[in-house]
């Protein structure tokens, strides 16, 4: 994708207004989130387990944008990465249920997306999910990890649309994924520590 210095700074800003807007936590807004314990080995395996899949979902992140820039990439090889990392995303997302109970129905609801991914409209996906239309009220903080769910299919939206793959479509799965990307930390801190 060649980008020219004009398209790539309007790609900048907007990503930085994005990365803003999309309500990062500070360490005490992080301490303050009403979390359950972890008490016993078993429990702690499975964070541990979580802290590598989150490692693998940032991995499968990125190397999604690098192909955004290789030009023999067609839309189904960016849909099966964006599948691989809702799979992935999916197992964090256990986890933050079980460490963040307050979370558990709007996270729930979140994953039955999954189910209408061949038929829902982009913009039916940004009301609903992006901007919880479609789901109950939550605190703050289950947010983060919603994204990691919610992004990825909008990839995988944004593909079945746009099979050809066009510029102003990968321009759009780039912030996608560069907007999820800015959640993987604050979940790590929200669910893993």
């Amino acid at each position: 994708m060649n980008l020219s210095k004009p398209s790539l700074f309007i790609c900048l800003f907007i990503l930085s207004g994005l990365a803003y807007s999309s309500g990062t936590m500070n360490e005490d807004e992080i301490n303050d989130v009403d979390r359950v314990e972890v008490s016993d080995e078993e429990a702690r395996q499975r964070l541990s387990i979580t802290a590598g899949l989150l490692a693998d979902y940032e991995i499968a992140a990125k190397k999604l944008i690098l192909n955004l820039d290789n030009e023999s990439t067609k839309a189904i090889d960016i849909s099966n990465q964006a599948k691989a990392l809702l799979d992935l995303s999916e197992n964090v997302i256990n986890s933050a249920q079980y460490r963040l109970p307050q979370c558990d129905e709007y996270l729930a609801k979140t994953l039955t997306l999954k189910d209408t991914l061949q038929e829902i409209s982009h913009s039916s996906l940004e009301k609903d999910y992006h901007h919880d239309g479609a789901l109950p009220k939550a605190a703050g903080e289950c947010y983060h990890t919603k994204d990691l769910f919610v992004h990825p299919a909008t990839v995988i939206v944004l593909t079945r649309d746009d099979p050809t793959l066009n510029e102003k479509t990968k321009a759009s799965i780039n912030l996608e994924i560069s907007e999820v990307l800015a959640h993987t930390e604050v979940v790590r801190q929200l669910v893993i520590y």
